[in-house]
């Protein structure tokens, strides 16, 4: 793992069960943990997850692309829209779709486009969703 005292300002990416946890190192050298929220989809502390992340059997440090994977992957099961995120949303459940169907996996062109496409639809999230006016949790099946 990467020391924070070293003076590594960089983020560090776990998946603790299905949730995402990220640590953000903070400037006073301090540290901020935040969890995937299940009821919004946005990323609120979670103190808690330190000793997770550190300790619990089904707790792993990832790349960040895992994580990002892994956070959009848990929002498009968990939340339905109707903006620009949950557009891009549905352009991915079209692609693995088409894939599923012809019973074959992605194509590495295929898969290029679901990982930049997350990568974007990561960093929109928090901008452009608004719970209860443009998306909202799914309801149970």
């Amino acid at each position: 793992m990467t020391d924070f005292k070293r003076g590594d300002g960089s983020p560090r990416y776990f998946i603790v069960g299905a949730r995402t946890v990220k640590w953000v190192p903070l400037e006073d050298g301090g540290l901020r943990v935040l969890k995937l929220d299940w009821d919004t989809g946005l990323f609120i502390p979670g103190v808690e997850y330190w000793e997770k992340c550190m300790f619990a059997d089904d707790s792993e440090q990832v790349s960040e692309d895992e994580f990002i994977q892994q956070t959009e992957a848990m929002r498009r099961e968990l939340f339905t829209g109707d903006n620009a995120v949950f557009a891009l949303y549905g352009l991915l459940d079209t692609i693995e779709a088409t894939a599923r169907t012809e019973g074959r996996p992605l194509t590495e062109q295929e898969r290029a486009i679901v990982i930049l496409t997350q990568r974007k639809t990561h960093a929109m999230f928090e901008s452009v969703c608004r719970l209860g006016e443009n998306y909202a949790r799914k309801k149970p099946d």
